[in-house]
């Protein structure tokens, strides 16, 4: 997605993250249709979402990011967590951004940019094999 464009959601119990998040956005694509996730025990993956920012800790931060992946391979989701060892599941599903906490604002910022600009890697695009599934044609 190149241009200044962007649908995007953002999954964060904290009211300062969440202003800091839209505030990044609405400064770097100003039309950006911002919506913020509703918390009501739901996953919330619309396949329109080009951008997704999941900020949320411990395993509900990573069904978050691992749903949007799953359902939807060319969404790109910023994963932001206070737990380093979810990297591996991060470079697993091929998260576009995992940053975490305490996070600088400039690396979200530097995420945003490289997703405006079409600075994707191609593997980030591609759709996501869920981990440990055996198919049926190899039983």
């Amino acid at each position: 997605m190149k241009g200044d464009y962007m649908n995007a959601v953002i999954y964060t119990p904290s009211d300062a993250e969440y202003n800091l998040f839209a505030r990044i956005l609405r400064e770097e694509a100003p039309d950006a249709q911002i919506i913020r996730d509703p918390d009501d025990g739901h996953f919330h993956c619309e396949s329109e979402l080009g951008f997704v920012v999941v900020s949320v800790d411990g395993a509900k931060g990573m069904e978050l990011a691992i749903k949007h992946r799953e359902i939807n391979y060319k969404t790109m989701v910023v994963w932001i967590t206070s737990d380093r060892y979810f990297a591996a599941m991060a470079i697993r599903y091929q998260v576009f951004e995992f940053l975490t906490r305490p996070f600088d604002e400039a690396d979200f910022r530097a995420a945003v940019k490289r997703f405006l600009t079409g600075d994707i890697h191609p593997q980030y695009k591609l759709p996501v094999k869920p981990v440990g599934m055996v198919s049926a044609e190899n039983l």
